[in-house]
This record gives C-alpha cells, sequence and structure tokens, in this order.
C-alpha cells in the first residue's frame, strides 16, 4: 500500500469562515503523542473526493476510527462504503492530546449512585471497565504496537476532610453491595505514601486501568482499514456544512459535495459546528498537558497511573501517565487559569496554551514523588487539548433526534472519553449496520441522546454551577 502525503494547499478553513465557528483551528500545538507519525496522517485514499457513499464519518479520533472498525467487522463480506473525513491530520484532536490512560475516578462512580442510583451506576461502571478489555483484544488481534498495558490507578487524596469523605463513602458503598466495588481498594493513611510513592497523600482508591499511546493505537488500526480499502480517508478535508436532501445527507467540503446515506459525527467538542442540534449542548473547552522527562528513568519504576485529587474539589485533580520509557504525561491543573473563563471555556484553540499552568507542572514530580527529588525533571513538551461539555456530564450517544436513521452522534465525553468510547462505537455501529434500536446494544441508558437531554444548555448549567 503506498500512502499519499498531501502537500498542496488543504489547509483546515480558518475557524471564523464557518458556517459556526466551532471549527478545528490551524497551527495546533503539537502534543507528545504525535512525535512518530504513521504514514497514514496525511493521506488521502483518492485524489477526488466520492460523489457518494453509504456512511460518512466525521472526524479520526477514537470515535471515528472505532466506529468504522466495528463497521467492518460487524458486515464482514458486505461491508458499506465508508468515507472519513478530517479536517487536518488523523488523530490530531482530543484522542491525541489526552492522558493516554482509560479509567474512570472511583469518585464519578460513588456521585453516579447519588445521582442515578445503584442499578445505573453498576451498569455504567461494568461499561467503563469492560472497555480495557476491548480495547485490549482489539490491540491483540490487530497486533498493535501502542505501548497497551492492563494496569491499576490511584486516586490520591491529599486534603485529610476530602480523604475521610472519600473513604467513608467507599465503604458505604462495599456495605450496599454495590458490583463495581469488587474491583477497587480503599488504601489508608497508614500505607498509603509508601504504596503510591506520592509524598503527603492522606488516603487513596485503587482501581482498575489501562494505558496506552492513543495515537498509534488509532493510527494503525486506521490504516489497517485503509490498506484493506475499507474506508475511503480524506485529511484536510474540513466539513462545512451537512444538510438533508430526500433520503440522502448532503456533506459540503471546499473540495467537494457528498451524498452520504449515514453520518456518523465522531467530532466530540466540535459537534456543535456542524449539527445545530448540538450548539450550546456540547460546549468546547479547553486544557492543558505535559510530557515530563526526568534526567535518566528512576529505579524503581512508577507502574501505576494516577488522579491526585487537592483543592478546591472540582478543580484540583491532576492525571498522570508515567510511561514504559519513565516519561510522564501529565494534565489537570485547572485551578491555575480557571478565574479566566474566556481563555478555556467555550474556547476550540488548541493553537495557543494556558501559560498560567507551565510552573505547577514544572516541578510536580519533584514535589510528590518519593525518589524523584533530584531527578532533574523537566517539561519536555506542552499542548493543549480541546474537550466536550454536557449539561449533565454523560455523552450524547445515538440517533440525532429527527434525524433517525440518517445521522447519528458519539461525542460529548467530558474528558473521559477514553473509559467510553471503543464500546460506544461498537453500539453505534450496530446502529448503523443492524438498523437496530439504541436499547438493543449494550449502551448505558444515560448515554442515548435525547430531546430530553437536549433541553438543556451546557453553558448556562456550568455558569449556574459556577
Amino acid at each position: 500500500m503506498r500512502y499519499v502525503k498531501i502537500d498542496e494547499g488543504g489547509s483546515p478553513a480558518n475557524s471564523q469562515d464557518a458556517r459556526s465557528d466551532i471549527m478545528p483551528v490551524a497551527n495546533y500545538t503539537e502534543p507528545y503523542w504525535r512525535c512518530e507519525l504513521h504514514p497514514v496522517d496525511d493521506h488521502r485514499s483518492s485524489e477526488a473526493l466520492p460523489s457518494e457513499c453509504d456512511v460518512a464519518i466525521i472526524g479520526s479520533g477514537m470515535a471515528g476510527v472505532a466506529t468504522a472498525y466495528h463497521l467492518c467487522e460487524q458486515t464482514k463480506g458486505n461491508e458499506p462504503s465508508i468515507l472519513m473525513l478530517e479536517a487536518r491530520q488523523v488523530c490530531s484532536g482530543a484522542t491525541g492530546r489526552n492522558g493516554g490512560h482509560s479509567k474512570v475516578r472511583s469518585i464519578t462512580l460513588m456521585s453516579m449512585k447519588r445521582q442515578y442510583g445503584v442499578e445505573v451506576a453498576n451498569e455504567f461502571a461494568a461499561f467503563v471497565y469492560n472497555q480495557k478489555y476491548a480495547m485490549k483484544a482489539c490491540v491483540e488481534r490487530e497486533e498493535l504496537d501502542c505501548e497497551f498495558e492492563m494496569r491499576r490507578s490511584f486516586d490520591v487524596f491529599f486534603d485529610e476532610g476530602e480523604a475521610k469523605e472519600a473513604k467513608a463513602w467507599f465503604q458505604q458503598c462495599l456495605k450496599e453491595g454495590h458490583e463495581w466495588t469488587r474491583e477497587c481498594d480503599w488504601i489508608d493513611e497508614k500505607h498509603v505514601e509508601q504504596i503510591t510513592s506520592i509524598k503527603g497523600a492522606k488516603g487513596a482508591i485503587s482501581v482498575p486501568a489501562c494505558s496506552l499511546w492513543p495515537y498509534k493505537f488509532v493510527s494503525q488500526l486506521l490504516a489497517g482499514l485503509v490498506q484493506k480499502k475499507l474506508v475511503n480517508l480524506q485529511v484536510r478535508t474540513p466539513v462545512t456544512e451537512v444538510h438533508d436532501e430526500g433520503k440522502f445527507s448532503i456533506i459540503q467540503t471546499p473540495r467537494g459535495t457528498i451524498k452520504a446515506r449515514k453520518v456518523i459525527f465522531a467530532t466530540n467538542a466540535y459537534t456543535g459546528g456542524l449539527c445545530n442540534t448540538y450548539y450550546d449542548k456540547i460546549v468546547p473547552y479547553k486544557g492543558t498537558a505535559v510530557h515530563i522527562a526526568p534526567r535518566m528513568p528512576i529505579s524503581p519504576h512508577l507502574s501505576n497511573t494516577y488522579n491526585i485529587s487537592y483543592k478546591p474539589k472540582g478543580l484540583g485533580v491532576d492525571y498522570l501517565n508515567p510511561r514504559p520509557d519513565g516519561g510522564i504525561i501529565v494534565g489537570g491543573g485547572k485551578w491555575t487559569y480557571a478565574d479566566d473563563k474566556s481563555s478555556w471555556f467555550n474556547n476550540w484553540d488548541d493553537s495557543t496554551l494556558l501559560p498560567s499552568v507551565q510552573p505547577h507542572f514544572s516541578s510536580l514530580m519533584q514535589r510528590h514523588f518519593m525518589g524523584w527529588e533530584k531527578s532533574d525533571s523537566k517539561i519536555d513538551s506542552i499542548w493543549t487539548g480541546i474537550q466536550g461539555l454536557t449539561a449533565d456530564e454523560r455523552p450524547h450517544v445515538g440517533e440525532v433526534p429527527g434525524k433517525e436513521g440518517r445521522q447519528y452522534v458519539l461525542a460529548g465525553f467530558n474528558g473521559g472519553g477514553m473509559a467510553m468510547i471503543f464500546l460506544c462505537a461498537k453500539g453505534i455501529a450496530q446502529m448503523v449496520s443492524r438498523e437496530v434500536a439504541y436499547e438493543s446494544t449494550a449502551l448505558p441508558v444515560m448515554f442515548k441522546t435525547t430531546r430530553e437531554r437536549l433541553k438543556a444548555s451546557a453553558s448556562q448549567l456550568y455558569q449556574a454551577r459556577t
């Protein structure tokens, strides 16, 4: 298979030229995960766009590529014609900018019980726990070289009061027999520093997780589909509008127009710029992550991933993913820029940084981790990522209301997509390939996109909470 490098002027339109200006911008900050590019990164399967297709997938991150993969797996021998449109390069959006681990914080599971009840909380927990097994099976089946590891992760609490509250919540869930607690353990203050290697920790919960190099997972999985000619990939082809015409959806791009029988919006925070149904229902917001490298690998190696909870609640959380070579991916630090709301909220420009967070990250490993005090660890890469906020902090998955049987969405993952997307994509693929109802899939009921959920404005509810 020969990949075609695109070197003509096919860059995305400036964000101000879009119908709604929520569009991926050019000159984005380069995430660490894109330091080893795959030949498929800048690939077009054909010089010209096809005039029509069975399924058009907008977006080439985890959501888009996993959906294409599951579609092909479910229709072997009778695959639909699949067109994948990407505004920039492969996996250049949120997937290529995240923390590289798949987990859900224990606090999320405990709060879900309060909001939805035990049964729904257990359903959600089973879904996100199964994510790592499904991804592992895919890595092994497709022989993906992406640093995939089955791991444990620590939810660490620095504040004594928050640690006591978390312990009480967890013990209550244990007594009530919540299914998800079978995978988790409480680590008390007596041993928590030694077990987690974090100085000053007051308590922690150990939870299941997996980690990987997300760009390599997505690009290699997509390359296999492209090589088999199961997917027509078109990078640097931003979609500017989608509208109906008879039985088709008409997709407009600067390179031409396509008629699609079905359209899948795998566009996360940018979905509101293409589908009016989700304008102000999925709100883009910025975050920052870094790659930290020690002068030489520290021994013993940190073998777990982390969420570290500081104060204030809700804003004071970092995530850390120690990589096999000894480097660390770190993100969070939201409290350092939260007051400057215009710099991050309802902001989809990932070409600029949030500079106030960098001092927090620069000495984080030396401050908090045993054995790292003299590591001479330094930030060697810093980048911005765009996430999608929803009013109830749950993704929108399923048929777009009013566009049933024609348009589908999996977007709005509230910064936690790696723990949900791969199996959400499998459910969407079932709905598209078999034309089954949402309820016939294994998707959590709370994810279903409905008119009722869409009544709430994400931005208004966020402002009310803050």
